[in-house]
């Protein structure tokens, strides 16, 4: 049960710093979101929880939470935002790859081994995943942009926008993710059981997101 607190209270976080950021500084104010929950997503990727018994990695409301984002942007600037977009996820992906991986080689201090242990054990250096993260992301991204500008063009309306594309993107994203990440590691079943479990919590937190996107463009 606390895991999934842990994941509700993560994703009113992510919600609340997008409304704020995005509602003050416009478009830069979610650029600014995007390189902070890149950069968390990444790190919270390798941190694993267990759902019904199958290991799945944290970070579900922020990595949601950048996809809304998009939408944001997308419903204010139109898509012409969106390789820049993606330009910044991928920057920020890579420095917080190069960041974790340059303090894993720091050699440890005698006198802190406890909270350096501590580091180890939590952020455990996975490049597979931290591949699978990246890439997966930055998919979702693309296909995200393309279908909610075709909703908005067919229909401007911002909660079918979001359900729609929503739905469809995280279904690709945790597969896409799940393959990279755990492909061989993982039981046939398990697998099946991951991509499940994320994708359910994911298009939940998701479709909450047509909240956030709804007073970031109200009054526009």
């Amino acid at each position: 049960m606390i895991n999934f607190l842990l994941v509700i209270a993560e994703a009113i976080v992510s919600y609340l710093s997008l409304t704020l950021l995005s509602k003050k500084y416009k478009k830069e104010g979610i650029y600014i979101f995007a390189i902070i929950a890149t950069i968390l997503s990444c790190i919270l990727n390798l941190k694993q929880i267990s759902i019904m018994n199958v290991s799945v990695p944290i970070g579900f409301g922020i990595t949601t939470a950048i996809i809304i984002a998009l939408n944001i942007l997308i419903q204010q600037n139109g898509k012409e935002e969106t390789n820049n977009y993606l330009l910044i996820i991928l920057i920020s992906a890579i420095a917080s790859y190069l960041f974790l991986h340059i303090s894993g080689l720091i050699n440890e201090s005698e006198y802190n081994l406890l909270s350096n242990k501590s580091f180890d054990n939590i952020f455990t250096n996975n490049t597979r995943c931290y591949i699978a993260l990246t890439i997966s992301l930055l998919l979702s991204l693309y296909l995200d942009s393309k279908l909610y500008y075709i909703i908005k063009k067919i229909q401007n309306k911002i909660i079918l926008s979001n359900i729609f594309s929503i739905i469809i993107v995280e279904f690709f994203e945790n597969i896409i993710f799940v393959l990279l990440a755990y492909l061989f590691n993982y039981e046939a079943l398990d697998l099946i059981l991951c991509i499940i479990f994320r994708y359910i919590i994911k298009t939940t937190i998701g479709l909450i997101g047509t909240i956030p996107l709804y007073i970031a463009n109200k009054n526009k």
